[in-house]
């Protein structure tokens, strides 16, 4: 009786803590032309989540300028993290400035995709 009831609570144990979800940070960049790139995600993440998370305003709604590409993106859940500008120009005149946005959203992976999310972050540089 007393390993029937311990077998119980192990698995039970272990059930809860792979059903508990794990949140993460994803990241991704809006070029000064509005596209929106997502790097490595879709190769780490499950396709379940992929399709709901890799939004493509340009393509789903035509949306090109960056501006609005962010508001879109943020009724989808990501926040501004971040602005980087790149400066050009030599001999101390300035020619140009481009910008690129990056974006970040908490997401929560049960303990399957997370898993699957690890190992993927683990060995994607050996692939």
């Amino acid at each position: 009786m007393k390993k029937l009831l311990l077998a119980l609570l192990f698995c039970t144990g272990v059930f809860a803590l792979s059903a508990h979800a794990q949140k993460i940070t994803v990241y991704c960049t809006i070029s000064s032309n509005g596209k929106v790139d997502y790097g490595d995600l879709k190769k780490l993440l499950p396709d379940s989540i992929n399709n709901k998370l890799l939004v493509d305003p340009k393509t789903l709604y035509g949306i090109k300028k960056v501006n609005h590409v962010i508001l879109l993106m943020s009724t989808y859940g990501w926040k501004l993290a971040s602005v980087v500008t790149d400066v050009s120009g030599g001999s101390g005149t300035f020619t140009s400035a481009s910008s690129s946005y990056i974006l970040s959203k908490e997401i929560y992976l049960d303990g399957s995709a997370y898993s699957l999310y690890l190992n993927n972050l683990i060995h994607i540089e050996t692939k």
